[in-house]
């Protein structure tokens, strides 16, 4: 893999923000992270001097995306990669922004998705082979976890297992759009209402009826998540087992981050003809948008939005870096 460049060279990807989007990520002080695959790019935004200032680092098709204090971990092809912030003079000085390459992981093709920092080191979500997963160094990957219907290994995607959440330290729910066992189930079977929300540690399916569900996230109390092809962020009432809708958005939803009161959503632009393709969300939005939501939690009411309006048609995930307001990516020397 070549190292990151965010040169003016690239394809490039035009942005423009809208309500409280810029005052809200001024006052975090941070850099907004996203992937957007099939650009190839892990997009950085932060406000530097009061303007909106962006950068843009080349993968090879990034997805799943973890910040860990000083870490970052990032999903692409074939590889996991984990950048930890230079060493500074100054233990107590917050990170600069250079991050270097520390170590990298090769998966081979197994089409990682979600991933999370863990008390065991590093777990994703290995949708290829419909289990989660912990990288190796002796192997490509060790299988930790497989959903309740699929009852062996199987080398190719049946249930398009994709959302991870951590809790504890431990993984805790899963994403997947069906319950198939067999190859390509997910895109025979009625995508639209078979997505399932899993418990891990049960084995359980706890929600079902979801269209392309994403993003399981924890907070405060509760169990989030994007029902993605109906363009929702929804929540999980654990006692009736069903997913209630807290906001409707203009866009395929995927990625979720929560920071305070408010939630970072990644948008997609899916069209007719998209293998996730989402008639629901069409119907109610025409002309879906690509970008990162910024929603009200308490009133669901989408405050901000950061719109791709040139070169990015799909976000994946989204995280926020802390004290960040210029990333550098640097290879390993």
């Amino acid at each position: 893999m070549s190292p990151p460049d965010s040169s003016a060279q690239l394809p490039r990807i035009r942005v423009r923000t809208s309500g409280d989007f810029r005052d809200w990520l001024e006052a975090a002080r941070a850099t907004l992270l996203a992937t957007t695959y099939n650009s190839g790019k892990l997009a950085a935004f932060s406000i530097r001097r009061g303007k909106l200032a962006a950068r843009f680092f080349r993968f090879a098709r990034p997805m799943g995306l973890a910040v860990n204090g000083p870490r970052i971990a990032l999903a692409v092809r074939q590889e996991l990669l984990v950048y930890e912030a230079a060493p500074s003079d100054d233990p107590d000085a917050p990170p600069a922004g250079a991050y270097r390459l520390a170590r990298r992981y090769a998966t081979g093709s197994v089409d990682a998705h979600d991933l999370a920092f863990g008390r065991c080191g590093l777990v994703f979500v290995n949708t290829r082979h419909n289990c989660l997963a912990r990288p190796s160094d002796d192997r490509r990957f060790v299988r930790a976890w497989r959903p309740p219907f699929i009852d062996r290994p199987v080398a190719k995607d049946c249930c398009h297992l994709n959302g991870l959440g951590m809790r504890g330290g431990q993984p805790a729910m899963a994403t997947a759009f069906c319950q198939g066992s067999e190859p390509k189930s997910w895109k025979s079977l009625d995508r639209y209402h078979s997505g399932v929300l899993l418990d891990v540690a049960r084995d359980a399916v706890v929600a079902d009826g979801l269209c392309m569900p994403h993003s399981p996230r924890r907070y405060r109390g509760a169990w989030w998540l994007c029902d993605s092809g109906r363009g929702l962020l929804c929540r999980f009432d654990e006692r009736e087992g069903r997913c209630v809708v807290a906001a409707e958005l203009p866009g395929f939803t995927r990625g979720l981050h929560f920071a305070g009161q408010r939630a970072l959503v990644g948008l997609s632009r899916i069209r007719a003809q998209h293998i996730l393709d989402a008639p629901p969300i069409r119907e109610r939005c025409p002309e879906p948008l690509a970008g990162v939501a910024l929603v009200d939690v308490a009133s669901g009411k989408l405050t901000g939005l950061l719109e791709f309006v040139q070169g990015g048609n799909e976000v994946y995930e989204v995280a926020l870096l802390p004290g960040v307001l210029d990333l550098q990516l640097a290879p390993h020397a």
